[in-house]
């Protein structure tokens, strides 16, 4: 079981300063995702405690918990529209809720084991999920029906990326390599090994240009996505890393580690340098 506390995973919200941290309390259980709206204000969480929640960032109080899933919600994401919510959980669905009702729109089932990520493409009109059965499945997330699937991962799905052509899926997975999808067509385009290190999440820069994944060793990897070459290995983490994430500007590049039970920390990366700009450590 992933063991992921709330203060070790990152999500962007128009600047990629380092600021006072600001604690969130209501979940009983772990935090396994946390991602903002796209106008910053609203910030919503999932967590082993079986609910996501909504919380209103300026003053830290919860707005809404969204209660239906039978087991540990492992993944949220928010479409770029703002206006579909979906979540992944261990009771094998995906589900798709109102932001503004907090009311389930819909239930997805399909995979035979706990659904770990969930990604929308950044036109809202797909929605990818992935998780222990190795496949990644596409869903139209207005009527909730499944529209293709992509095979090829050996092992668990962790992480989810569109690129913003919305054409180009990433995916991390156990299996130790990261996959680049051609989402129209249905097919693999490219497969990254980062030697034989399990991958634990990804991301897409906004601009397009660069994929970059956390390993269970502690390492971040960077490769430019049209030549598909490592472009770094970033140093740093003591622990795995579980989350990852880029800045809107494309400029800063955010990873996060943790054990359980132990401390972790944040780390803030220049993009053109590579030189860590920050590390933002829990207590």
């Amino acid at each position: 079981m992933r063991s992921v506390p709330f203060l070790l995973l990152v999500a962007f919200s128009g600047s990629a300063s380092a600021q006072e941290p600001r604690t969130f309390t209501g979940h009983n259980g772990w935090v396994g995702g946390v991602t903002f709206f796209p106008d910053g204000r609203t910030l919503a969480t999932a967590s082993a405690d079986r609910t996501a929640r909504l919380w209103d960032v300026a003053s830290g109080k919860a707005t809404a918990v969204l209660k239906g899933h039978t087991d540990i919600v492992a993944a949220i994401a928010v479409s770029p529209d703002g206006k579909q919510l979906a979540t992944g959980s261990y009771d094998r669905t995906a589900r798709l809720w109102d932001p503004e009702t907090g009311e389930a729109r819909q239930v997805l089932r399909g995979h035979r084991g706990a659904v770990l990520a969930v990604a929308f493409s950044h036109d809202s009109r797909i929605l990818a999920t992935g998780g222990f059965d190795g496949i990644i499945r596409l869903w139209d997330p207005i009527y909730g029906r499944e529209v293709g699937a992509l095979h090829g991962h050996k092992s668990w799905v962790n992480g989810l990326a569109f690129a913003p052509d919305g054409e180009t899926l990433a995916s991390a997975s156990s299996d130790n390599t990261v996959r680049l999808w051609d989402v129209p067509n249905r097919k693999e385009k490219a497969v990254l090994n980062p030697n034989a290190a399990e991958l634990r999440c990804v991301a897409i820069s906004p601009d397009g240009t660069l994929v970059a994944a956390g390993t269970r060793y502690g390492l971040v990897k960077v490769w430019d996505i049209m030549g598909r070459q490592e472009q770094v290995t970033l140093y740093g983490h003591a622990g795995e890393v579980w989350s990852i994430a880029f800045s809107g500007d494309s400029a800063t590049l955010a990873s996060s580690d943790g054990e359980w039970q132990q401390p972790g920390a944040v780390r803030l990366w220049d993009v053109e340098t590579w030189k860590e700009r920050a590390v933002l450590k829990t207590t």
